[in-house]
Formats: C-alpha cells, structure tokens, sequence
C-alpha cells in the first residue's frame, strides 16, 4: 500500500464509535459495590480498637496479680480460702495460721515462701515496682532481678532486694529480724539504712528500725554488745565493748558503727576498724571521719569483698580475714 492508498483508508474510518449497551449502570454498581466494602473495613476499625483496649486491660489486670499455690493447709486470700492455687491482687491480704504455708509467684522474678502465722499483703505490682507488706510473721524471698525492684515493708521499714535471697520476721509491732543467704539487702528506716550481705544477720526494732548488721558467727557476746548500742542506753559503754570484742569478721559491723556513733567516737572507731582490716589505697582517716562518701563506699568494697571469699570458702580454705587471701594469695 502507498502513501496515497494508505491516506484514503484512514479517511474512509467512522469519525465515532457507539458501545453496544450502556456500560454505566455496570460501572456504577462496581463502584457502589467497592464503597460498601470500604465501609464494612472502617466499620470493623473500631471494634478492633475497642477490643484490642479490652485484652489490655485484662492483661494489665493479670500483671496486677500473682500466682499463690497452697503448701501445706488452707491459706486465706481475703476471706476465701485457698484449696489449691489461687491468685493475689493489688490490695489483696493472704494469711496463714499455725498449719498453713504458701507461695507467692513474684511475678516472674522470684518467689516468697509464707511461713505459718504470717499475714502479707501485695501493694504494687508493675513492671518497675513489685512491693509486698508484712504485717507479721515470716517470709523467704528469692528474687533475681536489677536491684531496687523488690521491696518488703514491715512496720520498722522497708527490705529493699539488691538481688538476693533472706528470711524476715516481724511482729505486729515491728520487732523483727533479716537474715539474708544469698546476695545483699538494704534495710530503710526513713535516713537510717543498713547493708546487709549475705551470711549476715540485723535486729530490726519498730522506734530505731534497723540495727547493726553481724555475721551468722559472731559471738553472743559481740551480738549483745551490738544490741546494746543499737536499741539500750550506755551506748558510748556498749561500743566499748562493741570495739574490744570485734574480730576481723566482724569488719562490716564496724563500717557501720563508724557512721552511727557521736562524732566523738568515729576516730576511735575508725582506728580499730584499720587495725582488723586494713583500708584500701585512697581512703583516708579524715575522709572516714568526716563521712566522706568516696571513702566510705572504697572502705565497703573492701570489707564486701573479703567478706564475701570468708563466707564462701568457709570450710573450704584457710584465708586471713584480714585481706580474704590465702597464704600462696
């Protein structure tokens, strides 16, 4: 075909083409039909939402109780007995008389034995805070968690877990005792706090909060001269005694006794407190005396650390509890 063959072709084309039917009614009803479809999806938007909010709060609710099983009787959770297992809400009291034991699940970074005639109550359960209140009686905690998470109040104080394991008794009034088995636990009383490490033991009373901090070892006589100072009168007599009795072990009650004595007092203590244990490079007396933080806290490292291979190797090997090191250290 030739250029002018191909011009008359083009030219003998309809100027217009008509469908056979009407395509719009078809048109119309897809975009009818795709509007609804829009409209069941938004429909559905909000009930999602609404009950995503709802397994939310039932989710929350969950992480705001933990799981009690019954060990041995028939503990309370309020007023209803537990048979088997049961669960412990914020606000929630469990009790248990002269035959009855339980655990509490603490959430999910440890667990709390409740001993016979024990009344403990859950008070916060949350991701940064898990908070118990002991009323009376005595619990085991074990917990592996960051410190400062736990927390046990009794009527002296708080227990504040630095990841550890200890039993503690209370009485109504506040008259008590912590004895941790593993780890460290500070004890608060408003300003007056303890550390207590593992192997060690502390009086707790309601007026003063915690005592002085002892080794499970330490003789009666030293615990009583302890006592003494802690919670009789004579103080400036009873760390006398305190003073004459300690042995090298006995570092971590003197570490304390320097920050609680008359100033008056803190030389004497501080000297002998470097005669059982030698203080580390940087601490000085005068920053000891003067309760110097940097001081207190390199002196401490110091005592933990020897305290820590004493109580460990126990029975194991022959160390000098002045340095924690064995003869061929």
């Amino acid at each position: 075909m030739n250029e002018r063959e191909l011009q008359d072709a083009v030219g003998r084309l309809p100027k217009s083409i008509d469908p056979p039917r009407d395509l719009w009614p078809e048109i119309e009803a897809r975009i009818g039909a795709r509007a609804s479809s829009w409209r069941r999806r938004w429909y559905w938007i909000p009930l999602a939402a609404a009950a995503a909010f709802v397994f939310l709060l039932i989710g929350r609710g969950e992480r705001n109780a933990w799981d009690v099983t019954a060990l041995a009787g028939r503990p309370l959770i309020g007023t209803t007995r537990l048979a088997a297992s049961g669960r412990l809400r914020v606000g929630d009291w469990l009790q248990t008389d002269d035959s009855s034991r339980a655990l509490i699940a603490v959430g999910r970074i440890g667990q709390v034995e409740v001993r016979p005639d024990t009344r403990v109550q859950l008070v916060v359960a949350s991701a940064t805070e898990h908070r118990l209140a002991l009323a009376r009686g005595t619990i085991d905690a074990k917990v592996e968690a960051v410190p400062r998470l736990f927390f046990v109040e009794t009527p002296a104080g708080t227990a504040i877990d630095l990841g550890c394991a200890y039993t503690l008794e209370t009485d109504s009034l506040g008259k008590g005792l912590l004895h941790v088995t593993a780890g460290e636990v500070e004890f608060q009383t408003g300003p007056r706090s303890s550390r207590v490490p593992l192997g060690a033991l502390m009086q707790i009373r309601p007026s003063t909060g915690p005592g002085t901090p002892y080794v499970d070892d330490a003789p009666a006589p030293f615990v009583r001269a302890l006592v003494a100072f802690d919670f009789g009168r004579g103080r400036a007599r009873a760390i006398r005694n305190v003073l004459a009795l300690a042995r090298p072990q006995d570092a971590l009650s003197l570490w304390h006794l320097l920050q609680r004595v008359d100033p008056a007092l803190r030389g004497l203590v501080y000297d002998r407190l470097a005669a059982l244990v030698p203080p580390p490079p940087g601490v000085t007396r005068r920053g000891a005396i003067a309760l110097q933080s940097r001081d207190l806290e390199g002196y401490w490292t110091r005592i933990q650390r020897i305290h820590f291979r004493l109580t460990v190797l126990r029975g194991v090997r022959r160390l000098d509890p002045r340095t924690g090191a064995t003869a061929r250290e």
